[in-house]
């Protein structure tokens, strides 16, 4: 992982850069206390109750606990964080120390800017496209997934859209091929960025690597950040809502390069455009101050669990239990997720009717296991990197258990 952020090209004097060292200086010595109290690997769930939600979903117990505790007294201000103000010394701190793990998870340097930006990635869908088609050029969408398709209909209104490629059309789902290099995603010579979703959450299915374009790449991170390593450097911005694999919902990671926002248009109030918000230190208006707070409570222990690389073996551990019980069912269960490209995050499966699927649900969720009803049908067990493995173990032995009375 990369060190801690470099200093603000916003103020280039050696008075500034040593101050903006200091400032996230700061904020990596708070986080790295932070993490001793994070290193626990997810535990069963404090109620007995597995929540397989696609978002919000489960959040590590460290992590709730100590929001428990700053709900009633952030930093021994004896003022709890709903209630601090987003000019004060207490959120200032708070949302450095967000945006310096931030930036050591994603592993940019100071060419990239980290922002935190009000709603969740549907909103900045549509700030994309105000940003970059609506004064020309073309948007590419590379379709692979209901949020894909989301990111498509906000544009839509707004400027040219082109499908670069068609991944839900058939019967089953897929993702462009990373063997072919980007040989099955059309581009056209207009394009102002390609859009991918790199984990499809409703398909069950995801890029095993970012798509091949010589074109500003935009990748939507929102259920996969943090999730496995990943390329932030090879994409022009990544955009990621935060209640999934960083707890609360009403705030977006944007991770972008500085100078792609600054090709941005400027026939926008400044409350739409990510430039001026990076420029704001992510306080130009009152910020969604709890969610900053909780991502980067999120992001400390994700990082205290070892990063990316950790997370992705035991995510691809989980998954594998489900989706190898999934393949050994002798066609009990099936699905739509193309092999080459089934995630490690969404299981997605589905019996032969939907009156077994209604009933599987059902008596899963009177054994403890809820919130598995998929997003286009059948199941879908959503086990993100606080989900803990004895979870999924359950539900395999819940599926072996129904096929062989209903089958």
């Amino acid at each position: 992982m990369a060190g801690t952020a470099g200093p603000s090209i916003h103020d280039s004097s050696p008075t500034g850069r040593d101050a903006e060292d200091d400032r996230l200086g700061a904020a990596y010595a708070v986080g790295m206390s932070i993490q001793n109290a994070f290193t626990t690997p997810p535990t069963e769930p404090r109620l007995g109750i597995y929540n397989f939600s696609a978002g919000p979903s489960h959040m590590p117990l460290e992590v709730v606990d100590k929001v428990r505790e700053e709900l009633l007294d952030l930093g021994s201000s004896g003022i709890g964080l709903l209630e601090h103000s987003h000019r004060g010394p207490e959120y200032d701190q708070a949302n450095e120390e967000a945006e310096a793990v931030v930036r050591r998870l994603a592993g940019v340097n100071d060419d990239h800017a980290v922002i935190f930006m009000p709603g969740g990635a549907t909103v900045n869908f549509a700030f994309l496209a105000l940003n970059y088609i609506q004064e020309g050029g073309t948007g590419v969408y590379l379709d692979t997934s209901v949020w894909a398709g989301k990111a498509i209909e906000e544009a839509r209104p707004i400027g040219d859209v082109h499908v670069g490629f068609d991944g839900r059309s058939s019967e089953m789902f897929t993702c462009p091929d990373p063997a072919r290099e980007g040989g099955d995603i059309d581009v056209p010579s207009d394009a102002r960025y390609v859009f991918y979703c790199a984990n499809n959450t409703g398909e069950g299915t995801w890029y095993e690597q970012p798509p091949i374009t010589d074109r500003p790449l935009i990748g939507d991170l929102t259920s996969d950040i943090f999730s496995r390593p990943w390329p932030f450097e090879r994409h022009a911005m990544t955009i990621a809502a935060g209640q999934k694999n960083l707890g609360a919902a009403g705030c977006s990671v944007v991770v972008a390069r500085r100078d792609f926002l600054a090709d941005a248009s400027h026939r926008l109030g400044p409350i739409l455009r990510f430039e001026d918000h990076e420029k704001a230190d992510s306080i130009l208006n009152t910020p969604p101050t709890f969610a900053v707070r909780v991502i980067g409570l999120m992001a400390e222990w994700t990082e205290a669990q070892g990063g990316p690389a950790v997370i992705a073996e035991r995510n691809a551990e989980k998954a594998g239990l489900v989706w190898s019980t999934i393949d050994g069912s002798e066609g009990f269960y099936h699905s739509r997720a193309e092999r080459r490209s089934r995630s490690n995050l969404n299981v997605t499966f589905q019996t032969a009717s939907p009156e077994t699927d209604a009933r599987f649900i059902e008596e899963a969720a009177g054994h403890g296991m809820v919130n598995l009803k998929g997003l286009v049908g059948g199941m879908r067990a959503s086990m993100y990197n606080a989900f803990p493995r004895r979870g999924a173990e359950i539900l395999v032995e819940f599926m072996k258990d129904f096929a062989a009375r209903n089958g």
